[in-house]
């Protein structure tokens, strides 16, 4: 028997301008509406109410009439959904995200994100940014085109994070941030991550930050100090418009004061939410008009398993919070964030018509879900399907190394050593700096695991360029308690996406190194020496071509071979992957050497031997 093949669908959007005689001629009852939804409870997100007996009306993918549509005009070709009481809220908007930390590419993740609800996002590109530069940022415009989700780009301004201190495949000047606005590719400035450079006054950061401004666009920052007077204030006025790097109640509360929208964030390792929200549960009454919530980095099982920002709505929920009010903070507060209330956020007339049709309002079940107007998921599956994006192929082909050996993990030394080592949190974004001792065996000083100590390398994995000043370097971390002979390979590694190897024997590292080398990027594990475990993300050494379902199900596969190689925390790749962000308290590692951030203090390069 042959099955029909479902036909892919392209999404063309209309602009408000265009059609504003239609829509008063539908809401006048002149003209048939496209698409009436009736008997909903409208949650009413400018009010913080919820109206019965509520009907929506649809003209051209804008809503030209909420209230009674008795009197709205239908045709053959309108659509009337009855909501039978159920509830009606706008799509949800995630302000800040990173498409590739979900492993898939963007047509991929509008396909594994729509069905929970999630009709706008904020992408942040800087991981593939990193790897190819400005053609990276028109690449993804290109490859969201069609998508019923709407993508407003979030311009990468940190390739490198801190110029000086990494080396990435690319660098983003001032030049290449004004042309990203000027050809439409993006339309936000993404987080502004090199907060050292803005309070302490780089003009190259300075300058990035006046092309945005000149531009008109909002700008999204990153500070992540807990010094919060003259550091947080020199941020803020230096025109950032939001931050998702409070982890404690008071940093976000200190944020909404000085009129910064503080991004609460809830991935998949970063789980903060809990922590921040306690600044409006423990203040009840506050105005919560400046709290919004995002999802920052969660991975493909995540998406799949979980949901997306459905998934921080229902934990807001859980931790207090109203669900009308949690609802507001992925909806018209973070279109005020965008300022872009005017057209998303809010089930009103003119506004795009992304509606989510919810049968439970405190567990946030969404049954159906509309973008302009167009039925695209139904009870959580895709309701239309979409084409492949055909990548040109330097874009599959970024990992420029030469196999390696167990030499290339060999740190020399005369004698015992006093040694600063890294230790990671999993689950948490900072690190902090101990000091151990090692003897050498062998002139080498080796990894202990015996006393949870692994080696930790960076190898530049880009092209070749002029000025490239450092090619590899090693460490030591601790926290992940991996047994002998392992090993944990990625190019996820965070933001340079150079190729980060850490493991407790020298072959093994080697081992997954050179799988990865060998797929063009990804994960890998070695477990006894062997390799256990490798996912490929052929894409920019980030992204699979695979649909989100089979990239979570790889993922899985990688995470049980890190918890068989000895490190019981779930989703540890993603706390792995940011022992490389040198914009993070207090010690990482780039490929040029370690880099110790403190509080209130200009990163610097401190030496892996303490004197």
């Amino acid at each position: 028997m042959t099955v029909a093949k479902a036909e892919t669908y392209y999404h063309r959007r209309k602009t408000l301008y265009d059609v504003t005689r239609d829509i008063a001629a539908v809401a006048m009852g002149f003209l048939p509406a496209d698409l009436i939804i009736k008997n909903g409870k409208l949650i009413n997100v400018n009010t913080a109410q919820v109206q019965d007996g509520i009907d929506v009306a649809v003209k051209h993918g804008f809503i030209a009439l909420v209230g009674n549509a008795d009197h709205v005009q239908t045709d053959k070709n309108t659509k009337i959904i009855d909501a039978s009481g159920r509830y009606l809220a706008p799509g949800f908007i995630d302000s800040h995200m990173h498409v590739e930390s979900t492993m898939v590419d963007i047509r991929s993740f509008a396909a594994g994100i729509l069905p929970h609800g999630t009709t706008t996002i904020c992408p942040d590109n800087h991981e593939i940014t990193n790897v190819f530069g400005l053609r990276a940022v028109e690449l993804f415009h290109k490859a969201a085109e069609g998508l019923p989700l709407k993508v407003y780009l979030a311009m990468p301004v940190c390739v490198p994070s801190i110029p000086g201190f990494e080396d990435a495949g690319a660098t983003i000047t001032a030049e290449e941030v004004a042309k990203a606005y000027d050809e439409g590719w993006a339309q936000l400035q993404g987080e502004q991550m090199n907060f050292p450079g803005v309070i302490y006054g780089d003009p190259n950061t300075h300058a990035i930050t006046a092309a945005s401004l000149k531009a008109g666009v909002i700008l999204t920052g990153h500070y992540a100090s807990l010094e919060l007077n003259k550091g947080l204030n020199a941020f803020v006025g230096s025109g950032m418009n939001a931050c998702h790097e409070s982890t404690t109640a008071e940093a976000t509360l200190k944020r909404a004061q000085l009129g910064i929208y503080p991004q609460q964030r809830y991935g998949t390792a970063w789980l903060d939410m809990p922590n921040t929200i306690k600044a409006m549960t423990e203040n009840p009454g506050m105005d919560t008009r400046f709290f919004s919530m995002v999802t920052d980095d969660v991975t493909p099982a995540t998406v799949a398993y979980e949901g997306h920002l459905v998934r921080v709505v229902r934990d807001a929920i859980k931790q207090g919070v109203n669900p009308v009010v949690a609802i507001q903070m992925v909806t018209i507060n973070t279109a005020q964030l965008l300022e872009k209330a005017r057209y998303i956020g809010t089930i009103s007339p003119g506004r795009a018509a992304d509606i989510l049709i919810l049968s439970d309002l405190v567990n946030v079940t969404i049954d159906e879900v509309y973008a302009d107007g167009v039925l695209v998921a139904k009870n959580g599956k895709m309701a239309v399907t979409f084409s492949h994006y055909e990548y040109p192929e330097w874009a599959l082909k970024s990992m420029h190394l030469k196999k390696l050996s167990a030499k290339d993990f060999a740190i020399p030394a005369d004698g015992k050593k006093k040694v600063r080592v890294m230790r990671v949190y999993p689950g948490m974004v900072h690190t902090t700096e101990e000091v151990a001792e090692i003897s050498p065996v062998n002139g080498s000083l080796p990894s202990d695991p015996s006393r949870d100590i692994a080696k930790i390398a960076i190898f530049y994995r880009h092209q070749e360029k002029e000025g490239l000043t450092g090619t590899k370097s090693l460490a030591f971390m601790t926290g992940a308690t991996l047994k002998p002979k392992t090993a944990f390979a990625s190019t996820v590694s965070h933001d340079c996406h150079n190729l980060m190897v850490l493991g407790t024997d020298d072959d093994a590292m080697a081992v997954a190194g050179n799988a990865l080398i060998e797929s063009g990027g990804g994960f890998a594990v070695v477990v006894d020496g062997k390799l256990e475990a490798i996912m490929p993300l052929p894409l920019a050494g980030l992204m699979t071509l695979e649909p989100v379902e089979t990239a979570a199900k790889q993922v899985r596969s990688v995470e049980d071979a890190i918890k068989k190689a000895g490190c019981p925390a779930d989703s540890v790749e993603m706390t792995l992957s940011l022992l490389g962000l040198i914009v993070l308290e207090e010690l990482h590692l780039s490929n040029k050497g370690l880099v110790e951030l403190k509080p209130g203090q200009p990163p610097k390069f401190v030496d892996l031997v303490v004197s």
